[in-house]
């Protein structure tokens, strides 16, 4: 028959766990058992104490033993530890942690930002700042939850490896629907005050925005077209430039934010290729305009093909989508409304526009967008229209784009 390991009793234990008869570790001040309840400790003063003693000799454990069960941790100490602030003395329960904000705002910090950042200056605005802003103003807090989940969802996630990642890819979409709805309430309560208080905050809130926009996926509807859909998106950002324009008064006063209003120089040369296109489209405006001088606005068309130098330019010195947004802000409605009415020339234009969506290495969107739209734009334009395209084609298709079906 084994043996029976002996113990060591406890012979000096406080007064509570003699009364209770349960086994006390003789901790000085306060015993585990009564730090755990929370009652008062007292020891006998007449009982010797057990560490200013020598340890009572105890039977050996086999080697075997000692290494099967390293002695657990005793955090008895920690059960001590008292709030002077609080009542409760910390006892009310937290809600449990969503692991999943947690990990929309880690995506944010690691990745998600840097859409938004125009270079280094402004890296530290949007990857600290701007979240340090959406503590105090939970709309925005929202919509940085939301576009990162949509980055996730977009990038992350696979979608076409298998049915469970395509439901991953929905949940995490689903997920940034809830928290931009919620970020819309809010954001509109304060659409009509717009102040030095949350101003920070509504400028951040307005970008967001915009990313999410094109950032999310789009379904194909019946009777909805690529171009439609590229349409919503200028309004929304058209839109969403009056707030910017409202807030962007509260940030020339904040020197941390300054950088956001600055615009990074680069040289408006453009490359031969992209000064070709240019010329070829200004010469397809003038003859545009000998062929119907009355009803076709040439300066409307000229300024918009001129916003559309601009930004190769900047493209080609490495600016990013807050660049390409600006060429969308820019367009004056009436261009817009050529482009929804399907405008051979506008389209054109706006074709060009995807071309360099494309080239652009900030965006996860850029090349859902650019063929989407160039597609559909190939489509539309007759043989007469299609020359002024195909260098933006094969840029977006390389020389296979002829093959692409009517």
């Amino acid at each position: 028959m084994a043996q029976r390991r002996s113990h060591q009793k406890s012979r000096h234990g406080c007064l509570e766990c003699k009364r209770r008869r349960v086994k006390c570790d003789e901790s000085r001040p306060v015993c585990a058992n009564c730090a755990r309840r929370q009652t008062d400790c007292e020891y006998d003063s007449s009982g010797p104490l057990r560490w200013m003693t020598d340890e009572p000799s105890r039977s050996p454990r086999p080697l075997s033993d000692r290494q099967q069960a390293p002695p657990s941790p005793d955090f008895s100490l920690l059960g001590q530890f008292r709030s002077n602030n609080s009542s409760n003395n910390g006892d009310t329960p937290l809600p449990p942690l969503n692991l999943c904000d947690l990990e929309l705002m880690l995506q944010w910090v690691n990745e998600t930002y840097a859409v938004l950042s125009r270079s280094q200056h402004t890296e530290d605005i949007w990857r600290t700042y701007v979240p340090e802003e959406g503590v105090s103003h939970p709309f925005l807090m929202h919509g940085i939850l939301a576009l990162a989940a949509v980055h996730i969802a977009q990038t992350r996630v696979p979608r076409a490896s298998g049915d469970n990642n395509v439901q991953a890819s929905r949940d995490y979409l689903q997920i940034a629907v809830s928290h931009q709805n919620q970020a819309l309430a809010l954001f509109r309560e304060q659409l009509g005050d717009v102040n030095p208080t949350n101003g920070k905050a509504m400028f951040a809130f307005a970008s967001i925005t915009v990313l999410y926009a094109f950032g999310f996926p789009r379904t194909p509807d019946p009777g909805s077209t690529a171009v439609g859909d590229l349409v919503q998106a200028f309004v929304l950002v058209r839109g969403v430039q009056h707030v910017l324009s409202q807030a962007m008064s509260t940030i020339f006063e904040d020197r941390v934010w300054a950088p956001i209003r600055q615009v990074n120089e680069y040289d408006p040369t453009l490359p031969i290729e992209a000064r070709a296109a240019i010329d070829q489209l200004h010469k397809a405006n003038e003859a545009c305009t000998r062929q119907d001088p009355i009803l076709h606005d040439s300066a409307l068309y000229q300024e918009a093909i001129d916003h559309l130098a601009d930004l190769m330019a900047a493209i080609n010195a490495g600016l990013g989508f807050a660049l390409a947004c600006r060429w969308a802000i820019k367009l004056q409605p009436a261009f817009v409304d050529r482009i929804r009415d399907r405008r051979p020339l506008a389209l054109a234009i706006l074709a060009h526009w995807c071309a360099l969506l494309i080239r652009l290495q900030d965006v996860w969107f850029g090349i859902e967008w650019g063929t989407r739209v160039a597609q559909e734009i190939w489509y539309v334009l007759d043989d007469n229209w299609r020359p002024l395209i195909h260098g933006c084609m094969e840029q977006i298709f390389g020389k296979q784009y002829l093959m692409i079906e009517r």
